[in-house]
């Protein structure tokens, strides 16, 4: 007992604590591997107070998740049923009811599947195009810091050769 009150007593370094908590954060890439298991519903995610690299991961998700469901259209041979008597019956009626409805659903689910083909084409090439212009900016700052330190060097020349000529 009194080595529990000797844990409690000692200081705590919170700025080592900040650290190990964010050096172990850096290393999971998902909050599913922090929980060690599936995540069955969706949180909203506040984009902003999200780091550069969990932004970037988010986009990533997000684009592949609309990729994934650019097809609206009904898929028959997932409509099962968990009826043992009258399951059979009952899956064969919904099939044959997207099929009859089909004709004329498949005209507009088309027009939306196209529609999502290139929302999802549009983001990504968005995406691309902001990374390409995170390149160039960077590019840029970096030789904006070279031209501020020639321009010190340059100005502590003329600087000298001032006080040399007077």
């Amino acid at each position: 007992m009194d080595n529990d009150k000797q844990n409690i007593a000692d200081p705590i370094d919170i700025g080592l604590l900040k650290e190990e908590i964010f050096r172990r954060k850096e290393k999971l890439s998902s909050i599913e591997e922090l929980v060690k298991t599936q995540i069955d519903r969706d949180f909203p995610t506040n984009l902003w107070e999200l780091s550069e690299r969990e932004l970037d991961q988010e986009m990533g998700n997000r684009l592949s998740f609309l990729n994934d469901d650019i097809d609206p259209r009904p898929d028959p041979a997932a409509i099962t049923s968990h009826r043992k008597i009258l399951g059979k019956p009952i899956v064969f009626i919904k099939r044959m009811v997207i099929k009859i409805a089909g004709a004329y659903a498949n005209a507009l689910l088309e027009k939306q599947r196209r529609f999502n083909e290139q929302l999802v084409n549009f983001h990504l090439a968005s995406f691309i195009r902001f990374r390409r212009n995170e390149d160039r900016i960077k590019g840029i700052e970096e030789k904006l810091k070279t031209f501020e330190e020639d321009q010190e060097i340059l100005l502590d020349e003329l600087e000298k050769l001032k006080h040399e000529k007077h």
